[in-house]
């Protein structure tokens, strides 16, 4: 009786392993499903006349705008499932860490599930300090603000026609230098010169 009852058990917490992994994978499929997501498809078509064009300082001008937004924006959203996927996978291990330990009927052995909710409580420390340590945040806001500092520029070089246009090459450098320098947490860029925007029409 007693090894049937501890049979039961074993099979009730491979049961409930088994939905929480199927949960952290619908998850992960609904965060990787975020690449297809619309994003800048709007500047993309704008610049595509000047890409295509004959001018070629326009051309290579607009195609930077354009590679540099979609790289930033694709970085935006990477991190952004990884940060978000870590943090809200680590909410619910600990919910069902303080669940497992109140439930009565599902688990009856009490050794397997407190064995249980440990394992459950260590893997979500552990991802919200490898989320944590790994500034993952830090690097989906500073990709994200890079790609709309981008997205305002190509918007800029659309309303002026892409007249000056090489002269906007160092407003992409100066979005692209800010973003890597929020990534690394320095505060130095901030008191620096060289980081205010450039006027590309007024030249």
């Amino acid at each position: 009786m007693t090894e049937k009852a501890s049979s039961s058990s074993v099979i009730r917490v491979l049961i409930c392993v088994l939905v929480l992994a199927c949960c952290v994978a619908g998850t992960w499929y609904f965060l990787q499903d975020r690449e297809a997501w619309p994003r800048g498809e709007a500047l993309g078509a704008a610049l595509r006349p000047l890409v295509e064009g004959k001018n070629s300082e326009q051309a290579l001008v607009a195609r930077a705008i354009w590679d540099n937004y979609l790289e930033t924006r694709s970085n935006a959203s990477r991190w952004s499932s990884v940060y978000w996927g870590f943090t809200f996978t680590a909410a619910v291990l600990s919910a069902l860490a303080a669940l497992i330990l109140k439930l009565e009927t599902i688990i009856k052995n009490e050794g397997a599930k407190k064995d249980l909710a440990a394992m459950l409580s260590i893997v979500a420390a552990l991802l919200i300090t490898i989320s944590t340590s790994g500034d993952f945040q830090r690097k989906w806001q500073a990709n994200r603000i890079a790609a709309a500092e981008l997205e305002r520029t190509g918007y800029e070089f659309l309303e002026k026609d892409g007249a000056n246009a090489r002269a906007y090459l160092a407003v992409v450098g100066q979005s692209l230098l800010r973003r890597q320098m929020a990534i690394v947490g320095s505060s130095e860029h901030q008191q620096s010169p060289e980081t205010s925007k450039p006027t590309p029409g007024n030249d």
